[in-house]
């Protein structure tokens, strides 16, 4: 067995996720994050502000082109 063979593979969703939750710093609740068959990634979850948004979509960007990305991050506000 090789050392790249033991190595355990992860996939490029869960990659995203822990970047989006480090660069975040726990500011996005619901986080999802799903890869489809054709290498699409989709970043979903809520955050209280536009800022914790613009890091979310930073962190994502970091490890994606713009055309393998989409995003449905909800500002949520509270009242």
């Amino acid at each position: 067995m090789s050392t790249a063979e033991s190595i355990p593979q992860t996939s490029l969703a869960h990659e995203v996720e822990c970047h989006v939750r480090q660069y975040t710093q726990g500011r996005i609740r619901n986080l999802v994050v799903e890869e489809d068959k054709g290498g699409l990634v989709m970043v979903s979850g809520e955050v209280r502000t536009w800022h914790a948004k613009q890091l979310a979509l930073q962190g994502a960007l970091e490890l994606l082109s713009g055309d393998q990305f989409r995003e449905r991050i909800t500002v949520i506000r509270s009242t």
